[in-house]
Parts: C-alpha cells; structure tokens; sequence
C-alpha cells in the first residue's frame, strides 16, 4: 500500500511539474515574440530600462534632489525597473528547457 501510494505522489508531483514548466515555457515565448516588436524594444528595452534608468542615476547626485529628500522616491523608480527587468530574466531562464550535452548524459549513467 505503501508503495502505491508513493507511486501516485510521485506522478501527481511530475504532473505539477510539467503543468508549471509549460506555464513558463508558454510565458518565454511570449516574451521571447515581445521582444521582437519595434515598440516593446523603443518604449521597454531602450525607453525605460535604459534612458529612465541612466536618468534616476543621474539624479540621484544632483543638489536639488539631496536637499529636498526626493532620493527615496527615485530609489523607488530604479528598483521598478530593475524588478520588470528581473521578472523578465526569470521568464527566459525558467521557460527555457535544460538542455543536456553527452558528458551530462555520462555523468548519469554512472
């Protein structure tokens, strides 16, 4: 009984897995076709991650900024984008299947 049971938990975990890992593997290519879009890549890549980022560094140092305690605020801004960013590199690494070489494949058959 014990056996059976264990059987079942183990298909129902792989079942889960597979279920999670399509949803990943179905959220990389979407982002894999957004990345190709001219607008994605002008407002996302070069607009936001780039231009708004290099901008809140920027401002970060000046006078006006210390002296009227806006760091916090701009702070805020850059960890946005830095988690967008971050969301999007999970996607492609959990989306994107392992892939095993002959040595991989060696090393467990030993």
């Amino acid at each position: 009984m014990m056996i059976n049971q264990a059987k079942t938990e183990n298909v129902e975990d792989e079942a889960l897995a597979s279920v999670e890992n399509e949803y990943w593997v179905e959220l990389k290519n979407s982002l894999d076709r957004l990345e190709q879009n001219e607008d994605f890549i002008k407002l996302i890549r070069e607009g936001y991650f780039k231009d708004k980022a290099i901008k809140g560094v920027s401002l970060l140092a000046t006078d006006y900024v210390r002296q009227n305690g806006l760091r916090p605020e701009i702070m805020e801004s850059l960890v946005a984008i830095s988690a967008l960013e971050d969301y999007f590199i999970m996607i492609q690494n959990l989306g994107t299947p392992e892939e095993f070489t002959a040595e991989d494949l060696e090393e467990d058959e030993e």
